[in-house]
């Protein structure tokens, strides 16, 4: 027994052994590393040498970034704000500090915000100007319902109607999505599209120039089907079009950048007419057989001795006939420096910097786009910067044209994205326009102003007061201060840039409530429900109650999908009796 356990003892320990020396035999033996065989080969000298020539630095690790949406360059605050973009939407409650409640919703990146369009219990707004994001939103609490992502960037104002929603992208696609955020057919137009779209009779009616064809930037008007994207016709027009189309009585209306009027068929885009060298700064109302606009001139000044040339901005009127004639309503007339974007370029240069221009500035070069670039009226220039890489001449070649800088003051990608003009608008009879920094109400037929009223923040006051300095007095007026009003309920809602909301009385002026938010306000509002929801520069919406459920009817850019600037004709046809006497006291009190 012990001759068998010693004999397993012995082959077990040989067994061992032997699957070691196999496991030593088969492991790879690692071999000197190249550089090590040079160097035994090398001569002493050269190994001396080697021994005293610096080190290589070793490259870092660079940690890979997400890819950039197009035309976004690494080193621009753009490409930073593309990254917070994969962010979700933020809502919180907000209450004013006058006690106005509601929510806001963070949009990621904080971009300038076009105006939001408010259907069916949804908010349907993009990301701003260096945005790839469009999202739907819960009109009641602001909760994100969903996003779509899109090609490229900047989703101007949308339209929504018979269950579409529509949109165009700074660079340079016509979109259209299903009210549940699904993509229904999408076009590239050309770059860039700086105009939202309109939408009547099942047709989407948009602006855009050729940048691609024989005729290269050639502007266009063209009508496409709804359902299909399918396009049925497309017309010349002289420039790019001023914040969208107005579809009013089965005609088109556009004014361009360049200050000319178009108007045509919308069955077949027909001309009906065009009006050139109108300096027209808005998009047009149509009310009462006239096509309404606001409209920019010039007037020769002396100051100091030298001659100065002054702008001046107001209401004028063209009767929708073939042959009609253009007429001013000359008691809306009022200085306008803020259409002129060379005085505001000496500004700058004196002062050091102005905020505003600056941060167009910076956004516009991020994008690609010159800062200026552009010769100024008056004969101030800027030099061209240059693009950054990737950038073709096209766009330069698109951005530089003057007109927009000339007519409007919005020499940048930005300023023409985001400008919306002193539209003017009417209600119950009355014509309302915010120009600058008022807002003023006006009898048409006795053309005598019934109310104004002018928006200034506390720090703005000393510039209309009598120790005002030529130069503060220069400065107020460089740039509008009120977005456009929204018309419901008897009442007007204003934005300001001074972060104000105001809800003011239509007949009398008389501000019935204000709500301070902080943020500066450019965009006309929207009104819906008993909501006002107010977008910002700061890339925040904001939604305030407004404590009547009666404000509502004013649901996108121009209040409805054709832009007509109206709500409902029956709300407009029921005047309320109760406001009688209060427009018998406007009248007496002018």
């Amino acid at each position: 027994m012990r001759q068998i356990v010693g004999f397993w003892r012995v082959g077990a320990a040989a067994a061992i052994v032997g699957c070691l020396a196999i496991a030593w035999a088969e492991e790879p033996q690692q071999s000197p590393p190249p550089d090590a065989k040079k160097a035994k080969k090398a001569s002493p000298l050269e190994q001396l040498m080697a021994t005293q020539s610096p080190q290589k630095p070793q490259p870092k690790k660079v940690a890979k970034k997400p890819p950039l949406p197009y035309g976004l360059q690494a080193s621009t605050q753009s490409y930073k704000n593309a990254v917070a973009e994969r962010k979700t939407v933020a809502t919180i409650p907000f209450t004013s500090k006058e006690g106005k409640k509601g929510w806001k919703a963070v949009i990621p990146g904080g971009e300038t915000l076009a105006t939001p369009a408010v259907v069916d219990g949804k908010v349907f707004i993009g990301g701003g100007f260096n945005s790839n994001d469009f999202y739907a939103l819960d009109a009641e609490t602001g909760k994100p319902r969903w996003r779509y992502r899109t090609a490229d960037h900047g989703p101007t104002a949308p339209v929504v109607d018979s269950g579409y929603v529509s949109f165009s992208t700074e660079s340079c696609e016509l979109e259209v999505l299903t009210a549940g955020g699904e993509p229904v057919w999408k076009k590239w137009l050309g770059v860039p599209l700086m105009s939202a779209p309109a939408i009547a009779d099942g047709r989407v009616i948009t602006a855009f120039p050729d940048s691609r064809g024989s005729r290269q930037y050639q502007y266009y008007l063209a009508s496409f089907e709804l359902r299909t994207g399918k396009e049925l016709w497309r017309k010349e027009i002289a420039d790019e079009v001023i914040a969208a189309p107005v579809i009013d009585d089965n005609r088109v209306f556009v004014a361009t950048v360049d200050g000319t009027l178009h108007c045509f068929h919308a069955e077949d885009g027909a001309v009906a007419w065009v009006e050139k060298e109108q300096n027209a700064t808005s998009a047009p109302t149509v009310w009462k057989d006239r096509c309404w606009f606001g409209r920019r001139q010039e007037e020769t000044t002396t100051k100091a001795g030298r001659n100065v040339v002054q702008q001046t901005e107001q209401v004028a009127a063209r009767g929708l006939d073939a042959e009609g004639a253009v007429r001013d309503l000359t008691v809306t007339s009022r200085l306008a420096d803020y259409l002129g974007s060379g005085k505001r370029s000496v500004m700058m240069a004196r002062q050091g910097k102005s905020s505003k221009k600056y941060a167009s500035q910076r956004v516009n070069a991020g994008m690609g786009f010159p800062s200026e670039g552009i010769r100024m009226a008056g004969g101030d220039s800027d030099v061209l910067p240059s693009l950054p890489p990737g950038y073709s001449s096209a766009i330069t070649t698109a951005s530089v044209k003057n007109t927009a800088a000339t007519n409007l003051g919005q020499a940048g990608a930005l300023g023409v994205w985001s400008y919306q003009g002193s539209r003017p608008l009417f209600y119950e009879g009355r014509l309302y326009a915010a120009m600058g920094d008022s807002l003023s109400c006006v009898d048409v037929k006795t053309e005598k102003v019934l109310w104004k009223k002018d928006f200034r923040s506390a720090k703005r006051e000393r510039e209309t007061s009598d120790k005002a300095t030529p130069r503060e007095k220069e400065e107020r007026l460089q740039y509008a201060t009120v977005t456009p009003p929204v018309l419901v309920n008897h009442k007007v809602f204003v934005g300001t840039s001074y972060g104000e909301v105001v809800c003011l009385s239509a007949a009398i002026g008389d501000v019935l409530w204000k709500a301070t938010i902080g943020k500066p306000v450019v965009s006309q509002p929207v009104v819906a429900d008993g909501r006002i929801y107010v977008s910002t520069k700061a890339g925040i919406l904001y939604c305030l109650n407004t404590g009547d459920p009666r404000d509502d009817g004013w649901l996108m850019w121009g209040a409805n999908a054709t832009h007509t600037g109206r709500v409902d004709e029956q709300e407009s046809e029921q005047a309320s009796h109760r406001d009688a006497p209060l427009v018998a006291r406007a009248v007496f009190r002018d």
